[in-house]
């Protein structure tokens, strides 16, 4: 039995993919004997000076002993947890900061080229280098997530793929008029881009989105929208939700729009083909890409409004279709180990740095 800290990063008033996969590992890791608990720091992106401060706070904590207890492990999850310091240090990355990495440069990203930014996307590159080339054991939670790294810091990890936390409980049921749309509201999502493409969409379908607004404006943007295209009778919005309203939505929909930017790994696509239901997902989804394969599980397309919009169609005016690329995509969950089993895999790659103590780094250890 192992004494293990799982490091998380919590943006206060808000929940998402992060806070599932911290809270999931650290219940797998206790039914296997081990003692796991979860340690979180709050984050906020605003402003951004002071992420050098929240590097710092994390590289500050003593994670070494608590109660009597030596800690064994640390795993890291997300910019900047992993920035702690520890013996023993995995990381299960999430992702780093993206607005200095493969969103710099982009609408999605705050950092310019002003000579203030770069000085601090230079100290923070080279910082995370630093920290991360300090693990004994590298992976991310997609091939992307793991390419990524590679490609801005020259470090290899492995990509070890989070089972989705429901388990087993998701179901099958038969599709209503409906497409679904799961996460949080913001730029990045993109949810707006289904939203719009309903004035396209057959009338006889709407679409019902949940998740909460994490971006200021966001909720007037879309309302404004609707307003636009006269869309009150046909689009609903409707927050969170409980985990088996959640699982009920899934089992309902006639399709699953998840059509993110360069989606780090995106649970929800997991979610849609364990409950049998295709996924509308664009050509620069991301981790999404992983496992949608168009016209064999879902349909992927240009990220424009039209394009999701005549895509929706198809699956409206062919419902066998669409009822067998979502049995396809149930097919390959199955199959996949992401309902379950698949939790050894990462936990056995995750507490691998307790079994080797002569291992000082990822590149080292042959990771």
């Amino acid at each position: 039995m192992a004494n293990i800290l799982i490091l998380g990063v919590k943006v206060p008033f808000t929940s998402g993919g992060q806070e599932v996969l911290v809270r999931t590992l650290c219940k797998e890791l206790n039914a296997r004997g081990h003692n796991a608990d979860v340690v979180e720091l709050p984050f906020t992106v605003f402003p951004k000076e002071s992420f050098l401060n929240q590097a710092a706070m994390w590289r500050a904590v003593d994670l070494t002993t608590f109660g009597g207890k030596d800690v064994d492990l640390v795993i890291a999850t997300k910019f900047p947890s992993y920035y702690a310091s520890h013996p023993k240090k995995s990381l299960w990355l999430v992702h780093q900061h993206r607005a200095l990495y493969d969103l710099y440069g982009s609408r999605y990203s705050d950092i310019s080229d002003d000579p203030r930014d770069e000085a601090l996307r230079r100290m923070l590159v080279e910082g995370d280098r630093k920290v991360i080339g300090e693990c004994q054991f590298v992976s991310g939670i997609s091939q992307n997530v793991v390419s990524r790294l590679e490609k801005y810091i020259d470090i290899k990890g492995t990509a070890l793929y989070p089972p989705l936390p429901q388990g087993s409980a998701y179901r099958r049921g038969e599709s209503e008029e409906y497409f679904l749309s799961v996460g949080r509201l913001c730029a990045i999502k993109r949810v707006d881009l289904m939203l719009k493409a309903m004035p396209i969409v057959h009338n006889v379908a709407k679409l019902k989105i949940v998740g909460t607004a994490d971006e200021p404006g966001v909720m007037e943007y879309y309302k404004n929208e609707i307003d636009k295209h006269h869309l009150w009778d046909r689009v609903e919005f409707l927050g969170r939700v409980s985990d088996e309203e959640l699982i009920d939505l899934y089992s309902k929909a006639l399709g699953v729009y998840y059509a993110p930017h360069d989606e780090d790994y995106g649970y929800v696509t997991l979610e849609a083909f364990a409950s049998g239901k295709p996924v509308l997902a664009g050509t620069d989804s991301g981790g999404v890409l992983e496992f949608v394969r168009h016209e064999e599980n879902g349909l992927v397309v240009d990220p424009t409004s039209d394009a999701f919009g005549h895509a929706a169609n198809r699956l409206i005016e062919n419902k066998e279709w669409a009822a067998q690329l979502g049995e396809n995509g149930f097919s390959f969950i199955q199959e996949s180990g992401l309902l379950e089993s698949g939790w050894d895999t990462v936990i056995d790659g995750l507490l691998s740095p307790l079994e080797n103590t002569s291992c000082q780094s990822a590149v080292g250890c042959g990771v």
